[in-house]
């Protein structure tokens, strides 16, 4: 079992009456599902090339999630803007700097989050690509089943006033299930090994999702 430190990446609150109508605009695959759903998609342009890679979470009807990599912050942000219609309502709210990502993948996770929180954690109860606001010590924690690396996982999104507590007692509670820091080569990895693409890296702006080999991530 790891713990990666992914406070980097970028998270953007979408919400609003016509949030649900912006998200799928701008995403391949569908991300009209049901509050605690997250959605693997790509953005892409006209050409069909890329523009992000990324999560979409389903929060709550008119409330969602976008989680993408650090080196397309303001890239996302901006295409978000931009094509909000006219006459809708929605609001984008940058909360990156709000709070910290604690990533804990490895076949051991389940058994080091369950020594911390008190929330059911079993494949029935909590399954691959969902989300929960779970409890872990005293923080309220949201919780996506969501993975990088091919693994096992959860991404922890903690309150950064509460980071470092919840970082102290994860270290704290897995240190007899040999619970090791990694790193960005660590994920580099591993993410290689089970083919998962990285934007900027294996993918740019002139490939698209089909040549990519993500086409089931697309709802043509």
């Amino acid at each position: 079992v790891v713990l990666m430190d992914m406070t980097s990446m970028s998270c953007f609150q979408v919400e609003g009456r016509d949030a649900c109508a912006l998200v799928r605009r701008l995403s391949c695959n569908e991300v009209n599902v049901e509050p605690g759903r997250v959605v693997y998609t790509a953005w892409v342009n006209e050409a069909g090339g890329f523009e992000a890679d990324l999560t979409v979470t389903r929060l709550a009807a008119e409330k969602f999630m976008v989680v993408v990599g650090e080196n397309a912050h303001g890239h996302t942000e901006m295409r978000m803007r931009r094509h909000i219609g006219e006459g809708e309502f929605v609001t984008i709210t940058d909360i990156t700097h709000g709070r910290a990502q604690i990533n804990v993948h490895g076949p051991k996770s389940r058994e080091l989050l369950s020594r911390v929180s008190g929330t059911e954690l079993s494949n029935e109860a909590f399954p691959f690509m969902t989300v929960q606001e779970i409890d872990v010590g005293y923080a309220n924690v949201l919780a996506m089943r969501v993975t990088f690396i091919g693994e096992l996982g959860w991404e922890l999104h903690v309150p950064a006033t509460q980071a470092v507590q919840t970082y102290d007692l994860l270290m704290a509670a897995g240190a007899d299930l040999g619970l090791r820091n990694a790193g960005m080569q660590t994920l580099n990895s591993l993410r290689l090994e089970k083919a998962y693409r990285d934007f900027g890296i294996d993918l740019d702006n002139t490939d698209n999702p089909i040549e990519a080999g993500l086409g089931f991530a697309v709802k043509l």
